[in-house]
């Protein structure tokens, strides 16, 4: 290669024996021979401290292009060709350089996060390469998760804190970690965290989280809308499917831990046992009570989220049971429409926003079973007697507080920008009825066998 014309004149190297001598501080003899060895075979032999990004790296540094563009090549192609976390550290090093290979493997650290930040490489990460990572919008990882890595990354990387156990801990130690963290708590996305979790951080870690930083958080809690004093970082991308123009990941969490009766901070996404399976939208299908009834009857639990005109509040309602339309009494021209009260102990309403409380939810579980939830034809879903009824237009609605345990909006009547119906399916029946399905396939394939063998061998008997 043209490197090598260069590396052994006279101004690069020197003569020694017979022998030009020349020091590539950037390449390691290990790498070197491997180099060498594929020029000779064709082939790599790479061994368990190496990887090719090592060798990539090095054909590039010595002009050997044929090489490189094949290695590159190979890398671009095969996700198992990479070696984590090392490959990761060791481009980051280089990203102006190999954006390209870069680009993907950063792409590859986003989708399965835990090759890095579970290894033991992960402490030794640089700040500005760990800052970079915290910067990544499709970053799979819950941020509590982020939060935790962070604190065991400041940790290991402060001088003198004792352990990790914070009741021993002075102030100076404290202010010791948020002087190694300060660069990096910007990024974290504390508003992506439910309002429980938010608060148990802030509780836990209020020596080095700024005034400015926890009061515009509690802003956030408290209006959605509000306009942040600092850093405004869009949401993660989340691996949770969910089709919803009113709702995030975090607001399924939290209704999902309800549902659950879970008790303390709310599921991680990762962990969420339902899945949310949008079945009406009213914007889309129509603000109609036939059309409701049409989407949603007989599709068992289900949760209703109604986002409030004007106020920009929302509200909902979740149903253990079905949704029916209950036919009318009466003649043709004297019929009436009646109701049915269903009882169930599990329904309950609730708020995720509201002009009362803000962001932080507010959970109202039923009192009167009895009529926990209300059949109507000619109606919306129906909670209760009144505690959240979406009327016969299906664009305004209504809510006294009577069967349930506290009011979740301060108006008796309200007009409905946009409301959505999901199916509920748990996950873990799911796995179960498809278990118990094979199952079932499995013995009447037996049993046919058998009446098949049965039924020859009787028939040889007779002949």
């Amino acid at each position: 290669s043209n490197y090598f014309k260069k590396a052994f004149s006279e101004q690069w190297a020197r003569k020694e024996e017979g022998f030009f001598i020349s020091n590539q501080l950037n390449i390691s003899p290990t790498v070197f021979e491997i180099l060498i060895y594929h020029i000779y075979s064709e082939t790599f032999f790479i061994g368990n401290n190496e990887s090719l990004v090592d060798v990539l790296i090095a054909s590039d540094e010595l002009e050997l292009l044929e090489i490189y563009q094949q290695l590159e090549k190979h890398l671009l192609e095969n996700e198992s060709a990479w070696k984590f976390p090392k490959d990761f550290i060791t481009l980051y090093q280089y990203c102006d350089r190999f954006n390209n290979l870069y680009e993907v493997i950063l792409e590859l650290v986003c989708k399965n996060p835990k090759i890095i930040f579970d290894s033991k490489e992960f402490f030794e990460i640089e700040e500005d390469c760990l800052i970079h990572l915290l910067k990544c919008d499709n970053l799979k990882l819950e941020e509590i998760e982020i939060w935790d890595y962070l604190i065991k990354w400041g940790i290991k990387n402060t001088d003198y804190i004792p352990n990790e156990n914070l009741i021993k801990w002075t102030p100076m130690d404290f202010s010791k970690l948020e002087k190694t963290l300060h660069n990096c708590i910007p990024y974290v996305r504390f508003s992506q965290m439910s309002f429980k979790v938010f608060n148990l951080v802030r509780k836990r870690y209020k020596h080095i989280l700024t005034k400015d930083l926890v009061d515009d958080i509690l802003q956030y809690f408290s209006d959605p809308n509000s306009k942040p004093l600092l850093k405004n970082l869009p949401l993660r991308v989340t691996v949770y499917p969910l089709d919803s123009k009113i709702i995030n990941v975090k607001d399924v969490a939290v209704i999902a831990s309800w549902i659950d009766k879970k008790k303390g901070i709310p599921y991680h996404l990762k962990d969420i046992p339902f899945k949310f399976e949008l079945i009406y939208r009213a914007s889309h299908e129509g603000f109609n009570t036939n059309k409701f009834h049409e989407c949603c009857d007989n599709k068992g639990s289900t949760v209703v989220i109604i986002k409030v005109r004007k106020s920009g509040e929302i509200i909902g309602g979740y149903n253990s049971l079905d949704w029916r339309s209950v036919k009318y009494k009466g003649s043709y021209y004297n019929r009436f429409f009646i109701d049915q009260k269903c009882k169930t102990s599990n329904s309950f309403i609730f708020s995720l926003f509201s002009s009362t409380n803000g962001g932080i939810p507010i959970l109202s579980r039923v009192t009167s079973k009895k009529e926990a939830i209300i059949w109507h034809k000619n109606m919306g879903p129906c909670f209760g007697l009144q505690d959240l009824w979406i009327n016969s237009n299906s664009m305004f609605g209504s809510s006294k507080q009577k069967s349930y345990e506290k009011k979740i909006i301060n108006k008796t009547t309200f007009e409905i920008e946009e409301y959505e119906v999901f199916q509920i399916i748990d996950k873990r029946f799911s796995l179960f009825k498809f278990i118990k399905k094979i199952f079932k396939k499995t013995l009447q394939f037996i049993y046919s066998r058998l009446e098949l063998l049965i039924y020859t061998g009787a028939y040889y008997y007779l002949e």
